[in-house]
């Protein structure tokens, strides 16, 4: 049922081409600032190589760019495509949970679900059950993850979703290893509206912040015109560079673990 992403729709915006001069510039005739100059033409001097950059900004051809959420139409055409297509990108995940009704099931383990990072009215129920430990006898330490399948996770699934219609949208770290084997658990239990998520919370962390705002809506630049020698002239304000809409390298971001094959496990040790 994983039948991959459909429903893209485009949308025609103007975008902007820059082309250069380059040419020497006697020490008379240097401008001392980066001034924008009639006609769409910018000059700027380079004080360190002695040369003058005219850059001329015309309009080219339209592009076509993706929708997004949260534009209407793009809410509308995702929708009708779920849950036939089976797998989301993050841009439809978000419509689905924000406007489709889908629960966003996390099936990562708790230590993944409290130490890394959650989504609001998340539930979790942890297909692989897991322990951090350091290990110390090495040189640098290494961080090892035992894992054990939780027997009881279709039972927990049952017992919080009863109605084999619910919306459920189903994540894990990366939207593959656990995640392909719980979308293929629960369609062998008989549920209907299930849609895994392309790219796991860790795709998810990466656009939106646990306030649900987009990652880098917040942050603006000005052009300071008296920067000095090969500096872009380019400066934050407000929030800046340092605001919290930034995402934080975290290690565990990047899963690398051959997760455990929990029907296999589960069968063995029944």
């Amino acid at each position: 049922m994983l039948k991959g992403l459909g429903c893209t729709r485009l949308r025609a915006t103007t975008a902007k081409k820059v082309s250069c001069q380059v040419r020497t510039a006697s020490a008379a005739t240097r401008p001392r600032t980066h001034q924008r100059q009639p006609g769409g033409k910018a000059a700027r001097l380079n004080k360190n190589q002695g040369t003058k950059v005219h850059a001329y900004f015309q309009d080219d051809e339209p592009e076509e760019v993706p929708l997004r959420y949260p534009d209407p139409e793009y809410i509308e055409e995702t929708l009708k495509c779920f849950p036939d297509d089976g797998v989301a990108s993050v841009e439809q995940g978000r419509v689905l949970y924000s406007e489709g009704g889908y629960t966003f099931l996390d099936v990562r383990s708790k230590p993944e679900f409290n130490d890394d990072g959650k989504v609001p009215n998340a539930v979790n129920i942890p297909l692989i059950n897991t322990t951090r430990k350091w290990d110390l006898s090495g040189s640098p330490p290494e961080l090892v993850v035992e894992q054990s399948a939780n027997k009881d996770f279709l039972d927990e699934i049952k017992a919080k979703f009863p109605d084999k219609e619910s919306k459920l949208l189903i994540v894990c770290s990366t939207g593959t290893q656990r995640a392909i084997q719980c979308l293929m658990l629960l369609d062998g239990e008989g549920y209907t509206n299930i849609v895994g998520l392309k790219g796991g919370f860790n795709g998810w962390n990466a656009v939106w912040t646990t306030k649900l705002e987009r990652r880098g809506t917040n942050v603006q630049y000005t052009t300071v015109y008296q920067a000095d020698g090969d500096a872009m002239g380019i400066h934050s304000t407000g929030a800046g560079f340092s605001s919290v809409d930034k995402v934080d390298f975290n290690i565990n971001a990047v899963d690398t673990t051959e997760w455990l094959k929990w029907k296999d496990e589960v069968t063995q040790n029944a």
